[in-house]
């Protein structure tokens, strides 16, 4: 698989990579790779400010921004540039254009592996230099509190309880610790060690009378364990300070919550589900969104929910590839949809783009 280009342990897309000293983990300005798996072929351009986008310079007068932040969802190397629904979204805006309406350029800003803390610091450090008029924080609740849990420390210090409960482990910075993000990739460059993983699962469920749950499932059982909550507490708090340095800088900040794949396709919910009952657990399929929605909704800002407008749209297409999480290019283009009459309907810009 790493001879092929079949996964993203292959080094035809880790090189796509580099440390940072203030980010941690991000894309090398400049990089480039035409990644192939089983299912899709795509070109993968770096520009040289570090994102999956054309250039971005000054902003010309007249140009509305909108920065997208994000991990592999937003990122999503599955499709060409053009066919994201980041740049779907940038043309069906300016398809609304009057004479003397702004241009609008959506700026595609995912970064692979990011959870909320390294969303934070990339805005921080690099994305703020966008001279973006609106911020898109897309929060995929499938794992987002589980890499806020893990990543946490440096934004949303623990009390001395919940340190002692974690070892006595806890940061001593501010700035986040780019370890978590690096034991990730470490694990998706590893074959062996995903080999290992896999196998211990299964010496687990074969000699155990307690079968393993995945972890990123724990945000849908129906009793939220500890961890999972200060996630959320977590992801809060990441999107609080991106709000406020948006604001900062004149800019309006909105939230969009993205489902997980077993939330819109039955078949796999119902292998999920029965892999939890097997370890005595039920799945609430929603729960994830729910909760999302409702540890966010007191920061007031705009926020959309688009596990509706995917449900709608798995009902004449397949918006999730069949191998991975990832969307197909009619998913991405049900995402544009449904965040061009968000960006309207909530007022982040203006009707008619005026």
């Amino acid at each position: 698989m790493r001879l092929h280009a079949g996964s993203e342990a292959a080094p035809v897309f880790q090189q796509l990579f580099m440390r940072d000293p203030e980010v941690g983990v991000r894309l090398r300005p400049g990089a480039s790779a035409r990644f192939k798996t089983s299912e899709f072929e795509t070109d993968i351009v770096i520009n040289s400010s570090g994102v999956r986008d054309s250039e971005i310079g000054p902003k010309p007068k007249g140009e509305r921004r909108i920065v997208v932040l994000g991990d592999s969802i937003v990122l999503s190397v599955q499709v060409q540039a053009s066919e994201t629904f980041c740049a779907r979204l940038q043309q069906r805006l300016n398809a609304r254009r009057a004479p003397g309406d702004p241009l609008y350029r959506v700026i595609n800003a995912g970064v692979q592996g990011y959870g909320p803390v390294e969303e934070l610091s990339f805005f921080e450090h690099v994305a703020s230099r966008f001279e973006a008029d609106v911020v898109l924080v897309a929060v995929y609740v499938g794992n987002d509190a589980m890499e806020a849990h893990d990543s946490g420390d440096a934004v949303l210090p623990r009390s001395p309880s919940e340190r002692a409960a974690a070892g006595g482990v806890s940061a001593a910075t501010t700035k986040p610790s780019p370890w978590p993000l690096w034991l990730r990739r470490l694990v998706r460059r590893s074959m062996v060690l995903q080999t290992v993983r896999l196998r211990t699962l299964t010496l687990l469920e074969r000699y155990s009378r307690v079968h393993p749950i995945d972890r990123a499932l724990t945000m849908y059982l129906p009793d939220l364990p500890p961890d999972m909550q200060r996630g959320l507490a977590v992801t809060r708090e990441c999107i609080r300070r991106i709000a406020a340095g948006a604001a900062a800088r004149g800019a309006r900040t909105g939230i969009v919550l993205v489902p997980a794949r077993f939330q819109i396709d039955d078949a796999n919910f119902e292998s999920l589900a029965a892999i939890a009952a097997e370890s005595g657990h039920t799945l609430a399929r929603d729960a994830a969104s729910e909760r999302f929605a409702s540890a966010l909704g007191g920061l007031g800002l705009p926020m959309i929910d688009t596990l509706p407008a995917l449900r709608a749209g798995s009902r004449r297409t397949r918006v999730f590839m069949r191998s991975t999480a990832h969307f197909t290019k009619d998913g991405h283009e049900v995402m544009a949809d449904a965040l061009a009459a968000f960006l309207r309907d909530s007022g982040l810009i203006d009707e008619g783009g005026r």
